[in-house]
């Protein structure tokens, strides 16, 4: 059985059109996961020696909710294919009335780490049992879209990083990335581009770094931005399209 969620919006979710944002959308998907989480004695405050650690997004905006009309999310996660990675489900609704309306479609990938060693590990049979699983997904195709790089890129920009950006367990937040991202693109593409396919990997996390660089590449007719730290070293690849 689903978990449902009601993401409860604040002025600062919404653009200039009084449309639900990007960063919003991956709030509400988070938050009711997180929500999820909490219900089974799992949450990220509980004594601990492990974590679920997010490597993936693919998102599908239909349309975008506006102000004032509610919003809903519905959470699961599949049946566990691999001994080391766990599938979660999204769908958002908007509901005005008593209609509701699927406005986005999402799925994620996660990966439980052990907090000392820093590695991936198995998860048991117990912790699954916890979770109400569903044999079913958003997309026909199960697998996320491959994310393909250029060689060269078009521009870069240096951003430098606010202690505010570290998060409870000592790493950049990942919705910040998207927020990376979207500062990355150039100005026209800011201004006038309603992204409705959204598609995240995090390669490593951001976590000591005093600045990251970002590049950005149109690739076809999505727009690429790959986040590096000084070194070079790939942090996270987000197309938007």
């Amino acid at each position: 059985m689903a978990f449902v969620y009601n993401f409860d919006t604040t002025i600062e979710d919404f653009n200039s059109k009084g449309e639900l944002t990007l960063t919003a959308i991956l709030k509400a998907l988070l938050n009711s996961g997180n929500s999820h989480s909490d219900t089974v004695g799992d949450g990220v405050f509980r004594p601990q020696s492990t974590a679920w650690v997010l490597t993936d997004w693919q998102l599908e905006i239909l349309s975008r909710p506006t102000y004032g009309e509610k919003i809903i999310v519905e959470t699961w996660p599949e049946p566990v294919r691999s001994p080391l990675v766990v599938t979660r489900n999204f769908i958002l609704y908007k509901e005005v009335g008593e209609q509701r309306e699927v406005v986005v479609k999402a799925t994620s990938k996660w990966v439980l780490f052990d907090l000392q060693s820093q590695r991936p590990v198995k998860i048991s049979e117990e912790l699954l049992q916890k979770y109400s699983m569903e044999d079913r997904s958003v997309f026909e195709n199960k697998k996320l879209d491959k994310i393909e790089v250029p060689e060269n890129f078009s521009s870069e920009k240096k951003i430098e990083l606010r202690r505010s950006d570290i998060d409870f367990n000592g790493h950049v937040h990942n919705l910040f990335y998207l927020d990376f991202a979207l500062e990355t693109l150039p100005q026209e593409i800011y201004d006038t581009e309603n992204f409705s396919k959204v598609r995240i990997n995090y390669k490593t996390a951001i976590s000591k770094e005093k600045e990251i660089i970002c590049k950005y590449a149109k690739v076809d007719a999505s727009h690429l931005v790959q986040i590096c730290d000084s070194q070079g070293n790939i942090k996270s690849s987000i197309v938007l399209g």
